[in-house]
C-alpha cells in the first residue's frame, strides 16, 4: 500500500503530465490548422480540396476534443490534491 506521500507525488505528476500533454495537443492543433490553411490557399474551391479538406479540419476538431479532455483531467486530478489538502 503507498503512503499518503507516495500517493500525492503520483498525482502531482499526474498534472505535470496533464500539462505536457496539453502543450503537445497545442503544437498539433497549430500543426493541423497551418495543414488546413495551406490546403486552402492551394486547393480551395476544387474538388480536390473536397476530397482532402475535410480531413484536415476532422483532426483539429478531434484535437481540440482531446484539449479539453485533458484539461479537464487535470481540474479532476488537482481537486482530488486540494481534497488532500495540498498546496502545491
Amino acid at each position: 500500500m503507498t503512503t499518503h506521500e507516495e500517493t500525492l507525488a503520483q498525482l502531482y505528476l499526474g498534472v505535470e503530465n496533464c500539462t505536457n500533454i496539453h502543450n503537445a495537443i497545442q503544437h498539433a492543433m497549430s500543426m493541423a490548422s497551418g495543414l488546413t490553411e495551406l490546403l486552402q490557399n492551394s486547393l480551395g474551391g476544387t474538388g480536390a480540396y473536397d476530397e482532402v479538406g475535410g480531413y484536415s479540419e476532422s483532426v483539429q476538431a478531434q484535437l481540440e476534443l482531446s484539449a479539453q479532455t485533458v484539461e479537464q483531467t487535470k481540474h479532476a486530478i488537482e481537486s482530488l490534491m486540494v481534497r488532500f489538502d495540498v498546496v502545491y
